[in-house]
Parts: C-alpha cells; structure tokens; sequence
C-alpha cells in the first residue's frame, strides 16, 4: 500500500510541475533546495549539491542532462531500482536542477562499518542480480561502441589523461584499450619493468571482452540500502555507459577510502573473473605520469 501511494504522490508532482512556467519552477526549485539546506537533519552530501526533503523528494543542484538520460535510460530497460525523475531543469546560464523520488534508506557509506561478513553476502547477492542485469541491456549495434550514452565521450575519473575525465568515443575495445596505452605516459624506472608491465597490458588487451552497460561509479556512497542491508537504490549515474566488461569491476575498487573491504571484500567476489585486468590498472594507476 505504502508503495502505491508513493507512487501516486509521484505522478502527482510529475503532473503538477508541468503546469508551472519554466522561470516559475526554476525560482520554485531554487527555493526549496535552500531551504532543505538549511532545514534540521537536512541530508547533504556531494558538497552540499543533493539535498532530501521531508515531502519524498530529492533535489539535486548541477546534474548534468548525461545522468537524467542515464536515468531513464535504465528504469526503462531494467527493474534496478533507480530514483524516479520528477523534473529536470536548467536555466539560460547553466543552473540545473534535477527533482527525483527520494529513496527510503541510507547509502551504504552511512553503514560502513557494519559490513560483517554476513551483511557482505546479502549485499554480493544483490550487486550480482543488479549488475547481471545492467550488463544485458544490448550495446550499441554500430560505432562507436565505447562510449557515453547517445555516442557521446566517456567521463572517468579514473582516465584523468591530460587533467581531463573526459576519453573517447571509441569505435572498438580495442581502439579505447591502444589510446589508453598510448595517452597514459607510463614511466618505469629500468627498461626490465617496462618490457615486463608492457608485455602483460598487451597480454590481457588481446583477451576478447565484451561491451556492457557500466554504472562506471558502484561505491558504497552510490548504493542505498534498507534495514537489512538489502539494496533499495542505485544513484549518482552521471558516469555510466558503454564499457569493456571488467571496468565496473576496476573502477568500483579504486576507490581510495573503499578498496580493502568494498574493493577486496565484496566487488572481488561480484567480479571474481577480473582479478588480471586489475593488476594491468594497477600498473597503470602506479606508472601513469601525473598532470
């Protein structure tokens, strides 16, 4: 029941906004947003860009329009729970506002440290249905096939070549796999290592992987859980598209602060398959020339 009336106020508010002139509900977001910041409890993160109300909504300050369509994208595609879109909107300078359903629980970041090794089961169970699911939605039929959403270019942090996120598109795995290689500027410190770490990245790229759907950011900061830990919502898309299939994998473990228990504790067993595509990042991560 509860559900069905949430999606009711829902359908509701979607029906509503769309009544109100574009500067009107822009003026009316901006409001509410300020005043969710400033409200008690208030839930902020992403510094201070998402904010949760008490009214079953979530407000996002500069989303950008690749995570709406992501969004979309794979509610339509998939039964992964992710936050329903009420409005998205962005004004003549750039200010956007996404408005979405808010999700009744707490990210997995929040609960950190309850993950026992029973709470890690119930939670590998759920990335397993959620990602094997993600990754059978089609890929594109023709190029480029590595890339963003609607063929635009891939934005990962973990590339970060020449100071930008921004990589791609690509025609092929192997195209994206050679100006990896060739745009890195990986620096060894004897030419022994070098042959070495070059002859086991050529080794592993000439493995055939597929293209998948790729969230592309599966931290514990991104994933939302119940009470029992059982997983109520994937958010924070605005990463996600067509990857080779161990770089959900790859990019999930990198990050710093999560890498011993979420890294090694659960995505290595969500993706026990990859463990050699991960060492070829390590190399890259440890050999790659900073900008």
């Amino acid at each position: 029941m509860l559900s069905i009336l949430r999606k009711a106020r829902l359908g509701i508010y979607y029906c509503l906004v769309r009544l109100i002139p574009h500067n009107l509900r822009l003026k009316l977001y901006r409001h509410l947003f300020l005043r969710a910041r400033e409200q008690n409890g208030g839930y902020s993160i992403f510094g201070g860009n998402v904010q949760r109300t008490s009214y079953g909504l979530c407000f996002k300050r500069g989303a950008l329009q690749r995570e709406v369509t992501a969004m979309r994208f794979v509610r339509k595609r998939t039964t992964i729970p992710v936050p329903f879109i009420v409005d998205y909107l962005v004004s003549d300078d750039n200010e956007s506002y996404l408005i979405m359903e808010l999700i009744l629980g707490e990210t997995l970041a929040d609960q950190y440290g309850s993950l026992t090794e029973d709470v890690c089961r119930i939670i590998i169970r759920d990335l397993i249905d959620i990602t094997n699911e993600l990754r059978s939605i089609p890929p594109p039929s023709r190029p480029p096939l590595v890339c963003g959403l609607g063929s635009i270019p891939i934005d990962c942090r973990r590339i970060q070549l020449n100071g930008s996120s921004s990589f791609g598109p690509f025609d092929s795995v192997k195209a994206f796999h050679e100006e990896l290689i060739k745009f890195s500027n990986l620096e060894f410190p004897n030419q022994e290592t070098e042959s070495a770490a070059l002859s086991k990245i050529h080794r592993l790229y000439e493995k055939p992987h597929r293209i998948v759907f790729t969230h592309n950011d599966l931290h514990p900061g991104n994933v939302m859980v119940d009470a029992n830990f059982r997983i109520v919502g994937i958010i924070d898309w605005e990463s996600s598209g067509w990857m080779p299939e161990y770089w959900e994998y790859i990019k999930s473990r990198s990050v710093y602060q999560y890498r011993k228990r979420w890294g090694g504790r659960v995505m290595a067993r969500v993706f026990p398959e990859y463990e050699e595509e991960w060492e070829v990042d390590c190399i890259y991560y440890a050999r790659r020339m900073r900008y």
